[in-house]
């Protein structure tokens, strides 16, 4: 699920970490957040962000569990915008 925050008055990470987030990576540009959901490493949303035009372009999902196999990225995670949860986070990050 993909959405902006036109307007932010903070930095990204400031941004994210008041938001409950925790930074895990930087690469190409683009940063990495994620939340748990519960007090296990998974379920948790995992968020990617790009600042462009000075506004946050976020790029979000569900990571249901970890990686599968070595050397690969591959997960099992929920990505439809119609999903209730991702659309009540992004409702929750818009309204920051």
């Amino acid at each position: 699920m993909k959405f902006v925050i036109e307007s932010p008055k903070t930095s990204v990470a400031n941004f994210f970490r008041r938001a409950g987030y925790v930074f895990q990576k930087q690469n190409d540009g683009e940063m990495a957040f994620v939340r748990k959901l519960t007090d296990q490493p998974f379920p948790r949303f995992h968020l990617f962000v790009r600042i462009v035009d000075y506004k946050f372009q976020v790029n979000f999902h569900i990571d249901h569990k970890a990686t599968s196999y070595d050397g690969t990225s591959a997960h099992s995670g929920e990505y439809d915008k119609d999903n209730e949860l991702l659309k009540a986070e992004a409702g929750r990050l818009m309204s920051l």
